[in-house]
């Protein structure tokens, strides 16, 4: 009888300790998009460019990687680290973006400087040769003035030799005073040069101090420049599953969208609904639809004006995700908002 109890008693403590080793090698088991998100933010880091132009960018995307990893850690939420994972992703891009987009600000800059040099030496060249001239001038006067002491002089002789060196004289001052006043107005131009100059670059660091800022709001919504023009996603997360209303967890980014849409009241916008590949083809564009449509009114509420907006639902059609893995349906479920460029093209889906 104790023989038995005993044998069953240690078969169930190897049948517990067999699930903990089980459970030990799940919970270490390292998630897909977290890893595949790590490789993108790795790549960027990789770049010098990235490296010296956009080292904020870089560090937020790393950030998002370390904070994946706490939750895939300590709590294991598949969903938070799915996030989090995307987002490192999109902000890996938005740093590689804005390392491209600052190597062309640094090249237009230089070239400006080489022409403002250019510029700068030529006015020099001329006040330098104004500076000659009133010098010239003024040696003419003082040989004016020296010719009528001798003309004075030689008054006392003969009358009309000292009228006729008086009227001699006279023209030489007169011709004096023209001169200094040319030297007054050239002096006057360079000044007036000079204040242009200043003025503008205030206006040079003004617009600089414009781009710091839409860069930074574009950052902040997490927008991209794509071919089709500047690209805002918002992913799933701002509505409830399979529905087309807003999650409170809305209010705040599409607050700040509005805010930067506000800055560029002419731009059209054009709003589209995507879906993953779950059902029907007639539900899913339904659904993108109404999704695209909720966004639109989202905005106008917001102040952006109602005939800036039109929308568009595409269904399943155009994933940026294989639609195989929960991962990458959350990714293909998403409403994009595309940004007309300076000349009022707006680019939709095949166009």
């Amino acid at each position: 009888m104790n023989t038995s109890i005993y044998i069953r008693n240690s078969s169930l403590v190897m049948c517990a300790l067999a699930a903990a080793v089980l459970s030990a090698c799940a919970s270490n088991a390292p998630n897909s998009s977290l890893e595949s998100a790590r490789i993108v933010v790795n790549q960027t880091a990789d770049s010098p460019e990235v490296v010296r132009r956009a080292p904020l960018e870089l560090k937020a995307a790393r950030d998002t990687i370390d904070k994946a990893d706490g939750v895939w850690r300590s709590d294991r939420d598949e969903g938070e680290v799915n996030h989090l994972a995307y987002l490192a992703k999109q902000r890996a891009e938005v740093a590689r973006n804005l390392a491209r987009s600052r190597q062309v600000d640094e090249d237009v800059k230089d070239a400006n400087s080489a022409g403002d040099k250019l510029r700068l030496e030529a006015r020099t060249r001329e006040a330098e040769k104004a500076r000659m001239d009133a010098t010239a001038a003024q040696n003419q006067t003082q040989t004016a003035q020296a010719q009528a002491r001798q003309a004075q002089t030689e008054a006392a002789n003969a009358q009309q030799a000292a009228a006729i060196a008086q009227q001699n004289a006279t023209a030489a001052t007169r011709m004096a005073a023209a001169d200094r006043a040319q030297s007054i107005a050239a002096q006057e131009a360079a000044a007036a040069e000079r204040l242009r100059a200043e003025q503008a670059a205030g206006t040079a660091n003004a617009a600089e101090e414009r781009v710091r800022q839409l860069e930074a709001q574009l950052r902040d919504i997490e927008g991209k420049q794509t071919e089709r023009g500047l690209l805002v996603t918002l992913g799933d997360v701002l509505f409830a599953f399979n529905k087309a209303e807003l999650t409170p967890q809305a209010n705040p980014r599409l607050d700040k969208l509005a805010t930067f849409l506000k800055q560029f009241p002419q731009r059209k916008l054009l709003v589209e609904g995507y879906t993953d590949a779950v059902g029907t083809d007639a539900y899913n564009m339904e659904l993108s639809e109404r999704r695209a449509e909720t966004i639109r009114e989202a905005l106008i509420v917001r102040g952006v004006d109602t005939t800036r907006v039109v929308t568009k639902g595409y269904g399943k059609a155009y994933p940026v995700a294989d639609n195989a893995n929960v991962d990458g349906r959350a990714v293909n479920r998403r409403v994009e908002v595309v940004i007309a460029d300076e000349s009022g093209n707006l680019r939709g889906r095949g166009t």
